[in-house]
């Protein structure tokens, strides 16, 4: 099997749009807060102000609500902390009616006059001791006809009476079913939380973090509708510092005409920082005195880590003493929060921001990053500057740094406004090398500026890349094809370029007529003028087509590619025929020989910072390692693939195959299913018909793995008619027949599960793929148990499967299935040797899904079976090395909820009761 789909039929597949929870990337906080409140137990969130503790129990109370537990709340604010018992009011006002006659006369008179729902006697005060202890009554009584769940919020603001009363009924509610969930704003998450007071035993503390950027993304995806990608999404994540509440205020700002696209246009910009984020930050600023606020000024222009001269950085002292600046890491200065810095930028003068532009290249040693000061600081037009820009974008590129140069050329174009030929040359430069560096935003931007460039070669290229930014499927890519055609007209470099663009689209289309035709006449262009560089491109074109049709002659294309590469500058399409030829072999069963073309490319293109192409050779890793039986190598190249493609591409289908792929690599079956029915919804959005058929074959993977074999045939039955619909019938292209055979027999389908292995038998012997007969036996076997004989089955089954394999899951997989069987056959011995010779080879390979699921299956064998699991045997050597079990989760990829519940069943199987007992128990 493979985790991802090998050798797209294009360089830059498109994606559809997400789709997301509302509460966005805290699914693994929100389940360590539900293991914490298991039974009677208490959590203490705290955090930041907007980093979202009020939305988490706005989540815990509408599950409760739902589930029938009575939800008590208590959202207190700073103008209402000094009114008595407010809290309670809240809490306990409503309930307070249904409760009255099983209180205690006095206490019920106490309670409703603290509550004022009665006026007290004249001349007579309350009983603070009566209120505490009817408040604790009164609870009592919630919770004696049924859960309770009491939620506090901003604790911080809490009024004085109310804490007392809480603090002392929450020392007494043991053994109550009464959950207590407590928000306190605190000023990072690292910070010590002060409220604990508030929350019955026992209580966990939990520190409410940032976001992670993709996360942001979904955010301002789904509550403004704003689709950010590459660089203006890594501004607003890192001005927000990933706090929620900043991010989306910073993206209503964006929300503007033509905000967004000035900010992509001019990195360099300030962002507009809203008034009610103004309110929370500048307070420290104005407390400043003017030396400083100017020394701040120099360093918001600054780099990270840039050393500051000394006139500079001593007016700087004060800030810190105010919390502005703190001291990072080498105790270099720099903002307490990203959104200071923005904030001082957007308030500078524009000369006083030229002047520290102008004091830092002064005194920076670097080219590269004195041409970039001398630029911000320049206030006309400098041929000169310009040249000197052209330099050190030239330097950037050798230290693999093209997003540093697509800065760079953008401002020398800026910079030279009397030469519209050499500024527009620029400009297509700076496009080209942003959309390298997966910055497409930027790309889009620059390429806009182009479309009444003076020379017909930056028209055409700058059309073509717009374009391709588009996606193989947008409609509004037709027009910019069209206009770059007329300006080919003539010369042949440029014709070539065009025709190679519509062949892609062809292909992609599964139009192979078209896509030929076009792809003979770039060709044709190609050599009438000597383009060696697009010739390989068109190779890379051909290849996977060829692959499908005619497996020798696509390797000899591949080949003749990587010749005519050698030597040249890295480009796009000499990485694509070397990712080709890893597939090629990896088709062939030649792994060795695949790892070691892709990991020696990965090196290539990590050091020269081509973002785009990263992507792509991460996700060929991926599959490579994954066939390879190396899945933990595979999960953190998927991962990479995944991540990086969402935060570069405004539509996230292809990303959430990948990330699906990883999961059932190396993570879990639950988190692929959450990213693969995202991913096909995304597709079908986007009419993405390549992508939608990876999607379709990982869910159905997903669904045998969850014993859903109807289920499991629905989307491999879809997977093989997109694919069809390709034209891609390569049986190793993506191992999908003997699942989808497989999944027919359990279904109860025998006639069409014989079709699936009869039809991909043929194409097998057609194209001489054998290093997928091993799964085509597999699912015969199992076709044959469900019309036949297990036991003969079985037989036939372990008499097929080989000592060792090119691909190592496959052989996994095999003794997984000769298990089922011989246990199906009432042969227990046979069928334990069997999933425990599979359950070793995936632990070997670090393949926890199946791993699991083959544990599962030897505990439905045997559950009074003493021996621990391959992952409880892991789980204790991680115990002996010190681990704990946030990192044994992480390490494992399973949740923290789940490690506790294998050492609960080791510390009960072997009698112990502590972690050290437990790690002097002997070797397994």
């Amino acid at each position: 099997m493979t985790s991802a789909p090998q050798g797209p039929g294009r360089v830059a597949p498109p994606g559809g749009g997400p789709v997301r929870a509302q509460l966005v990337d805290r699914n693994d906080l929100l389940n360590r807060i539900r293991s914490a409140l298991d039974g009677q137990g208490s959590v203490l969130l705290h955090g930041p102000a907007g980093i979202g503790k009020t939305a988490l129990l706005d989540t815990l109370g509408s599950e409760a609500g739902s589930a029938g537990e009575a939800v008590l709340r208590s959202s207190p604010t700073a103008a209402e902390a000094g009114l008595p018992h407010l809290a309670l009011i809240d809490l306990l006002g409503e309930a307070l009616p249904g409760l009255a006659e099983e209180l205690p006369a006095h206490l019920r008179h106490a309670l409703e006059r603290a509550l004022l729902h009665s006026a007290p006697e004249p001349g007579t005060a309350t009983d603070p001791l009566a209120v505490r202890v009817a408040v604790l009554e009164a609870l009592r009584r919630l919770a004696d006809r049924g859960p309770v769940l009491v939620l506090l919020d901003d604790t911080q603001w809490l009024d004085e009476a109310s804490r007392q009363v809480i603090a002392f009924a929450a020392r007494r509610l043991a053994g109550r079913p009464i959950r207590f969930a407590v928000t306190e704003r605190t000023e990072r998450a690292d910070s010590e939380p002060r409220m604990t007071e508030l929350c019955p035993g026992p209580v966990t503390e939990i520190p409410v973090g940032p976001l992670g950027e993709l996360a942001v993304g979904a955010l301002l995806q789904e509550r403004l509708g704003l689709r950010l990608s590459g660089l203006t999404l890594t501004r607003i994540h890192a001005a927000s510092a990933g706090n929620p509440y900043f991010a989306l205020e910073l993206g209503r700002a964006l929300g503007t005409p033509g905000a967004e696209a000035a900010l992509a246009t001019d990195p360099g910009r300030p962002l507009s920082v809203p008034q009610r984020l103004r309110e929370l930050m500048a307070e420290r600023l104005t407390a400043l005195p003017a030396d400083a606020r100017q020394a701040l000024t120099v360093l918001a222009a600054a780099r990270t880590g840039t050393g500051l001269p000394a006139d500079t950085a001593a007016p700087l002292a004060v800030a810190v003493e105010h919390g502005v600046l703190v001291h990072g890491p080498g105790g270099a200065l720099q903002f307490s929060h990203p959104l200071l810095a923005e904030l001082v930028a957007a308030d500078t003068p524009e000369p006083a921001r030229r002047a520290a532009h102008r004091l830092l290249a002064d005194r920076t040693a670097d080219p590269v990053e004195r041409a970039r000061h001398r630029a911000l600081a320049a206030a006309e037009p400098d041929p000169a500057l310009a040249a000197e820009l052209d330099a050190a974008a030239a330097t950037a590129l050798t230290r693999g740094a093209p997003a540093t140069a697509a800065e760079l050329l953008r401002l020398a174009a800026d910079l030279t406004p009397d030469d519209p030929d050499a500024a527009t040359r620029r400009l297509l430069a700076a496009a080209r090398n942003a959309a390298t560096a997966g910055l497409p935003d930027l790309a889009r931007a620059c390429g806009e500026r182009l479309a009444d460039a003076p020379a017909a070669d930056v028209r055409v290229h700058a059309a073509l890349l717009l374009a391709r930014l588009l996606g193989p499927d947008h409609p509004e890519a037709d027009p910019l094809l069209a206009t770059a055609a007329d300006d080919a007209h003539g010369a042949p470099a440029l014709s070539a370029a065009v025709h190679q663009e519509r062949a892609v689209r062809a292909l992609h289309r599964a139009d192979h007529t078209a896509g030929f035709v076009e792809l003979a006449a770039a060709e044709h262009d190609a050599d009438a003028a000597g383009d060696t560089d697009l010739l390989v491109e068109l190779l890379a074109v051909r290849a996977p087509i060829e692959l499908v049709t005619d497996p020798a002659h696509g390797l000899a294309l591949l080949e003749r590619g990587r010749r005519l590469s050698e030597g040249r500058p890295l480009t796009a399409a000499g990485v694509f025929v070397r990712q080709g030829l890893a597939v090629a072999h990896l088709r062939t069963g030649a792994v060795d020989r695949a790892l070691a073309e892709v990991e020696a490319l990965r090196t290539e293109v990590e050091r020269a910072g081509r973002t785009e192409d990263l992507c792509n050779v991460h996700y060929i890793a991926a599959s490579v390692y994954e066939r390879a039986g190396r899945c933990a190598e595979s999960y953190a190249a998927g991962r990479a693939a995944y991540e990086l493609r969402e935060r570069i591409e405004p539509n996230p289908g292809p990303a959430r195959v990948l990330g699906g792929a990883a999961e059932l690599a190396g993570g879990s079956a639950e988190r692929a299913a959450d990213l693969l029915d995202s991913a096909i919804r995304a597709a079908e959005s986007d009419r993405d018909r390549e992508w939608l058929a990876y999607a379709h074959g990982l869910r159905g993977r997903v669904d045998l793995l969850t014993g859903t074999p109807e289920a499991a045939a629905g989307h491999f039955l879809e997977a093989r008619r997109l694919l069809r619909r390709l034209q891609f019938t390569d049986p190793s292209l993506f191992l999908l027949d003997a699942d989808l055979a497989e999944a027919l027999a359990l279904a109860g389908r025998p006639g069409e599960a014989g079709d699936a292995l009869a039809d991909a038998s043929v194409r097998v012997d057609r194209l001489g793929r054998e290093v997928v007969r091993l799964g085509l036996h597999r699912a015969e076997a199992v076709l044959a148990a469900a019309t036949g004989d297990p036991r003969a089955a079985a037989d036939t089954l372990r008499e097929r499967i080989p000592a060792e394999h090119p691909y190592p899951l496959e052989l996994a997989r095999a003794h997984l299935v000769l298990g089922q069987l011989e246990r199906r056959a009432r042969r227990r011995a046979a069928a334990r040797t069997a999933l425990c010779e599979a359950a070793a080879r995936y632990a070997r390979a670090g393949c926890t899904p199946w791993l699991r699921h083959t544990e599962a299956a030897l505990a439905d064998l045997d559950p009074a079976a003493t021996d621990p699991t391959p992952l409880q045997t892991h789980l204790i050597k991680l115990v002996r090395e010190g681990a704990t079990n946030r990192e044994i989760a992480a390490a494992l990829h399973l949740s923290v909820k789940a490690v506790e519940a294998n050492l609960t069943r080791l510390y009960r199987r072997h009698n112990v009761r502590t972690r050290a007992e437990l790690a002097q128990l002997g070797d397994y």
